[in-house]
C-alpha cells in the first residue's frame, strides 16, 4: 500500500484488509471534475537528444538538440512554425551547447558545454535569420553553466567561478554583448535561472558542497535579493508566474516530487508533495498553472490521461496545478520514453509543449519536419480543450508494490484510470462458500476474456485478482468492461511471479510482530523474534484453488519457496543478502488464494527483499527496537 491508501492496520483488520486498497481523499479526489483538460493538438517525430526547448510571443518554438546529419557531433538550433510542420531555420553551431535561452521577439542565445578539448565559456547571440552569430563574449565560468534572457535582450549566464561549488555567481551582458553590467557571486552551483519583467534574477541550485538546495533572488541591479534554502536533495528547474512568484520544481529528500512557490521576498505561498515523482521539468502558462514533467517508477494514479503506460522500469508523465495547488490534470505522456526526464515550454494561450524520447512502436499523429529513428524524440503540443478523447484504463501493476512488472498468475493488480467505475466506490465481499465476484458496479475486467475476480471498483482504481490460468512466459490482454461495453485494454507481459510486498507507506511492511500486534515506530520488533509480512504474485499454489476463492484448512502450499533476505549492500538486485529463518510462507488463512503470509526470525536489520525463484521484491523495512527506528 501507498500514502493515499488505508493502512488498515490492527491485528485483526490487517490480515483482513491487507489488500483491500481502499482509497484515501488524495486518490479520491483525482475523481472530482474540475473544467480544465488539456488536449493532444499534435505528436510528431522531434530531433535527435534534445536538450532545451523555448517558445518566443508569436508561438514558434526553438529547440536545441544534436544535428540529424551528425548526432554525435556539433549541436543544432532549429527554429519551428508555431503548427510544428515547418522549419524557419536551422542553425549549426559548430560546438556542443549545453544552454539555450529565447527572448520573447524570438532571440535565441546559446552557450557551450565546457569539455576539455573545448575549455572555453562564452555566451553567443545568433543572428535574426538564424545564420550565423551576432556576437560571442566570453564569461568567467566553468563547468556546465545555464542561462536566461530579458525582454531587453540582456543575457544572464549562471554557474561556478572555480573549481569549488561554493564559487558561484550570475553574470549579466548588455543587450549588445559588448560588456558585463555586474558580476554577483552567489553561495552554491546554480542549476537553473529565470528572469521576471523587472529585471530580477531568480537563481536556484545545489547549496555549498552540494548540500541542500537554494533558491536566490538577485535585484534588477544585481545586488543580492533574497537566499532561501529548500528542503530536498536535487534541484529542479525554476519558472515565473505571471505575478512574478518564482515556482521551484525539486526532488525531496525522500525522492519525491516538490514543487513550490515563492513570491518576491523568499517567502513560500504555496508547496506541493508529488509522490513518485523526482524533479524534471516544470513551465507555468500565463494564467499561473504549472505544468510538470517528471517520471516515476510506480504505477500511478491520474486524472483525465492522455496516454496509457507502458510496461517499463520508468514511466513518463506530465501534471498540472493551479495557483493554488490543486491538482487539475495528471496523464502519461504519449510516446514517453524510458528514465528520459521530459522537456517542457509554455507557448501561448496555456499551450504547452513536451519533448520525450520515443517508446517503441510510437506513432506520431502528423508527420513533421524531421526524420525520426531510434535517437529520435517525441515533439507533442497540448492546449486547453474541454472535450479531449481521454484514456479511461491508463495504467496497472502489482498493488503490493505499485510496480509495472510483468504480472502473475493468481497474483493481484490494481488498474488506474479515469472513469473506470462508479464514483462511489464498491468494496466486494468472499465468503468460503463464494469467491470474490468477477462483476461489481456494472463493472467487470477479463484477462484474455477470463472475468476476474473483483475486490474493489471504483471511479479511478480497481483492484483485482490475475486468473490462475494466464500462461508465464506469453502476453495477456486485460481489458476493462462497463455495462458488457468495452471501454479499454492493454497488453501485459506473464511472468510465473511477481513477488510485492505490502507496505503502509512505500516503505515499511504491513507486519504483525510475534504477539500479533502491528509492527510500528512505536511498537517495534525485538530481533530475534517472529515477524509476520504479506505478500502477492509468488506464484502457483498446492493443491490449485478456484479464482477468487478464500483459503481454508487444510491449507494449500506455495509451489516455489520464498526466502527473506536482509541487505548487506544499498543496491537492489545484488543477491547477496543475510538470510533471515523463514518458518512458514504459504497461503494466508481465510484470504484470497495468491495473498501470502510469510513469517520469518527477524536475525538483522534493517532492509529486506523477499526472493521467489530468479525474481526479488522491492525492498521494504521492519521497525526493529535495536535500530532507533
Amino acid at each position: 500500500m501507498i500514502p493515499w491508501q488505508a493502512a488498515c492496520i490492527t491485528s485483526l483488520v490487517l490480515v483482513k484488509t491487507v489488500f483491500c486498497l481502499a482509497l484515501l481523499s488524495a486518490a479520491a479526489g483525482l475523481a472530482q471534475s474540475s473544467g480544465f483538460l488539456l488536449g493532444v493538438d499534435y505528436s510528431e517525430w522531434g530531433p535527435p537528444n534534445a536538450t532545451q526547448i523555448g517558445s518566443d510571443s508569436s508561438g514558434a518554438l526553438y529547440i536545441l538538440s544534436s544535428c540529424e546529419s551528425a548526432a554525435s557531433a556539433p549541436s543544432c538550433v532549429t527554429k519551428l512554425s508555431p503548427d510544428g510542420k515547418t522549419i524557419v531555420w536551422q542553425n549549426n553551431l559548430g560546438f556542443e551547447a549545453d544552454a539555450m535561452a529565447v527572448d520573447p521577439s524570438g532571440g535565441v542565445y546559446v552557450m557551450p558545454w565546457q569539455t576539455s578539448a573545448n575549455p572555453s565559456v562564452f555566451v553567443a547571440k545568433l543572428n535574426s535569420d538564424g545564420m550565423g552569430f551576432a556576437w560571442q563574449t566570453p564569461v568567467g565560468l566553468t563547468g556546465r553553466p545555464v542561462l536566461a534572457v530579458d525582454s531587453e535582450g540582456r543575457a544572464y549566464s549562471a554557474g561556478v567561478f572555480g573549481p569549488t561549488t561554493s564559487d558561484g555567481g550570475v553574470i549579466r551582458l548588455n543587450a549588445a554583448g559588448t560588456a558585463e553590467d555586474y558580476v554577483t557571486p552567489v553561495v552554491g552551483t546554480p542549476t537553473s535561472i529565470v528572469i521576471d519583467q523587472s529585471g530580477a534574477a531568480f537563481v536556484a541550485g545545489s547549496g555549498y558542497g552540494g548540500d541542500g538546495i537554494f533558491l536566490a533572488r538577485l535585484t534588477p541591479n544585481g545586488s543580492a535579493g533574497f537566499y532561501s534554502s529548500l528542503a530536498g536533495n536535487q534541484p529542479g528547474p525554476v519558472a515565473l508566474d505571471p505575478n512574478g512568484n518564482a515556482v521551484v520544481y525539486a526532488t525531496d529528500i525522500n525522492w519525491n516530487g516538490l514543487l513550490e512557490r515563492f513570491d518576491s521576498t523568499g517567502a513560500v505561498t504555496q508547496s506541493t508533495t508529488i509522490l513518485w515523482s523526482p524533479s524534471g521539468a516544470v513551465a507555468v502558462d500565463s494564467g499561473g498553472n504549472a505544468y510538470v514533467a517528471g517520471s516515476t517508477t510506480y504505477l500511478y494514479p491520474v486524472r483525465n490521461s492522455l496516454a496509457t503506460c507502458t510496461q517499463a522500469a520508468h514511466h513518463e508523465l506530465f501534471s498540472v496545478f493551479s495557483a493554488d495547488g490543486s491538482l487539475l490534470q495528471t496523464s502519461y505522456v504519449p510516446g514517453d520514453g524510458i528514465g528520459v526526464v521530459q522537456l517542457i515550454a509554455a507557448g501561448l494561450s496555456s499551450t504547452i509543449y513536451l519533448i520525450d524520447s520515443a517508446a517503441a512502436g510510437f506513432v506520431p499523429t502528423q508527420a513533421g519536419p524531421f526524420a525520426g529513428g531510434p535517437s529520435a524524440s517525441v515533439l507533442v503540443r497540448l492546449s486547453p480543450n474541454a472535450s479531449a478523447q481521454t484514456d479511461p484504463f491508463a495504467c496497472m501493476g502489482n498493488p503490493a508494490d505499485y510496480l509495472t512488472d510483468p504480472i502473475a498468475p493468481g497474483g493481484m493488480v490494481t488498474l488506474f484510470g479515469n472513469e473506470l467505475g462508479p464514483e462511489q466506490g464498491v468494496e466486494t465481499v468472499a465468503s468460503p462458500q463464494t469467491p470474490f465476484p468477477t462483476q461489481a458496479g456494472d463493472m467487470e475486467v477479463t484477462f484474455d476474456g477470463t472475468p476476474a475476480p473483483l475486490l474493489w471498483v471504483g471511479g479511478t482504481q480497481i483492484n483485482a485478482v490475475v486468473p490462475w490460468s494466464l500462461t508465464p512466459g506469453k502476453t495477456t490482454q486485460v481489458c476493462v468492461w462497463n455495462n458488457a461495453t468495452k471501454t479499454g485494454c492493454l497488453t501485459w507481459p506473464v511472468a510465473q511471479t511477481d513477488p510485492g510486498v505490502f507496505t503502509v507507506d512505500g516503505a515499511h511492511a504491513a507486519a504483525l510482530n510475534q504477539d500479533g500486534s502491528v509492527n510500528s515506530a512505536q511498537n517495534p520488533a525485538q530481533l530475534g523474534s517472529i515477524v509476520s509480512i504479506f505478500a502477492a504474485g509468488l506464484g502457483p499454489i498446492s493443491p490449485p484453488q478456484a479464482d477468487g476463492a478464500l483459503v481454508g484448512l487444510p491449507l494449500p502450499g506455495n509451489v516455489l519457496p520464498a526466502g527473506v533476505y536482509a541487505f548487506t549492500t544499498t543496491v537492489k538486485g545484488e543477491l547477496t543478502g543475510t538470510p533471515q529463518p523463514v518458518s512458514y510462507a504459504g497461503p494466508a488463512l481465510n484470504l484470497v488464494a495468491g495473498l501470502s503470509q510469510i513469517k520469518f526470525n527477524v536475525v538483522s536489520c534493517c532492509y529486506f527483499y523477499l526472493l521467489v525463484g530468479d525474481r526479488i521484491s522491492q525492498p521494504f523495512t521492519l521497525n526493529i527496537a535495536s535500530s532507533g527506528q
